[in-house]
């Protein structure tokens, strides 16, 4: 029988790198030697050396290994575990340069519609760190943390920077492996604090007991600002899409103002959601003339959109039936919300557009824009 020859491991690419940029994913962008090289945890302005461990359509991705330039704004991270860790992509520099690369991928994205870095508003966080009030943590065996999808491996975090300290005994009760005796194999559990208690579920899908923002403090700046708008444009009926359970229009209806809320969701068991409310899915095609038919053809001041990360691509559908003066859009993806922009055959004035940190020490960010219809 013929032996077959043994596989050699094939050895890391070293490669020199020259940092451009920071991309939309927190990662140092370089364009040394004509190929595009994505580094993370590197600063525009450095130099050094990387091993790549993936290549994909042109690009690759590396690990960084060596730093030979330091850029001025390197500093050290507040957390342990930053160099291996998922979670966080911008504690290695300051959070004033943070909220600037934040700045500059968001101008980036919305630059197609006439948007500038001067019309941005920046709208920074009161805490970089201990504010996350929910989190999802990955086991395999006795190992619980976080998944690096790149070496598709579970991340032990048990010092951890970024949860509200109402977490941390329940967070810490997990790395003394008592959980161990009831579950095994693979699966994940999720540390929520909400309503002044933690809960800890397992194997459930993510916030299965209701999506709220997890930064408390920032959604109430976003609240107050969305609220602020809606005053300013003198709404008298209100759309509110992807609603939730109206975290972004009640304190409108509060005041008085008539709203409508759609969302897929129809609130936990604890939650009575109004009269005015529809469960629908708002990513069927249907839902738009089922939504008409039920409300006799209703039209709207103002449309609230706050959809899931994957945008609202009816978005121009929804515009041309409803006939809104004012779209309230806000979205924790940039992408998403410069596509269905982009999309609207409406005619439109951008009136604010505001960058809220509510996720500080990473890439991530919410955007408001307001959008005057004509």
């Amino acid at each position: 029988m013929k032996r077959r020859p043994k596989k050699v491991p094939v050895q890391p690419r070293k490669v020199d790198f020259e940092i451009e940029s920071i991309d939309p994913l927190g990662q140092g962008v370089s364009r040394k030697g004509g190929k595009i090289t994505f580094v993370a945890g590197t600063l525009p302005g450095e130099t050094g050396v990387a091993t790549v461990y993936k290549r994909s359509k042109g690009v690759q991705f590396a690990h960084l290994l060596e730093l030979k330039t330091v850029a001025e704004n390197r500093i050290e991270p507040e957390c342990p575990h930053f160099d291996r860790c998922p979670g966080c992509q911008l504690l290695h520099t300051d959070y004033d340069s943070e909220l600037g690369y934040k700045k500059a991928s968001l101008e980036r994205y919305l630059a197609p519609l006439g948007v500038t870095g001067e019309s941005i508003e920046v709208v920074p966080a009161p805490r970089r760190l201990g504010y996350r009030n929910r989190v999802q943590l990955h086991y395999r065996h006795k190992y619980i943390g976080m998944l690096d999808t790149v070496s598709n491996e579970v991340l032990e975090i048990p010092h951890c920077k970024i949860l509200r300290k109402e977490l941390q005994p329940t967070f810490d009760k997990l790395y003394e492996g008592d959980w161990t005796k009831d579950y095994s194999g693979h699966g994940h559990c999720e540390l929520y604090f909400k309503s002044d208690e933690v809960s800890l579920n397992w194997n459930e899908d993510y916030a299965h007991g209701g999506f709220s923002q997890i930064y408390e403090e920032m959604n109430q700046v976003l609240q107050d600002r969305v609220q602020a708008q809606l005053e300013a444009i003198r709404v008298d009926r209100l759309l509110d899409v992807f609603s939730g359970s109206g975290n972004l229009s009640n304190a409108y209806s509060s005041a008085g103002g008539k709203r409508v809320m759609i969302d897929n969701f129809g609130g936990g068991p604890d939650t009575k959601m109004p009269d005015n409310f529809y469960q629908m899915d708002l990513y069927q095609d249907q839902t738009l003339p089922n939504f008409m038919r039920r409300t006799g053809g209703a039209e709207f001041d103002a449309l609230l959109i706050d959809p899931p990360r994957r945008g609202f691509p009816a978005l121009d559908s929804w515009v041309k039936k409803i006939k809104p003066r004012f779209v309230l859009y806000v979205s924790c993806n940039p992408a998403s919300l410069a596509r269905d922009l982009r999309g609207l055959s409406t005619r439109f004035r951008v009136k604010t557009v505001q960058l809220l940190d509510m996720f500080p020490a990473t890439s991530h960010f919410e955007t408001f824009v307001v959008l005057q219809m004509r």
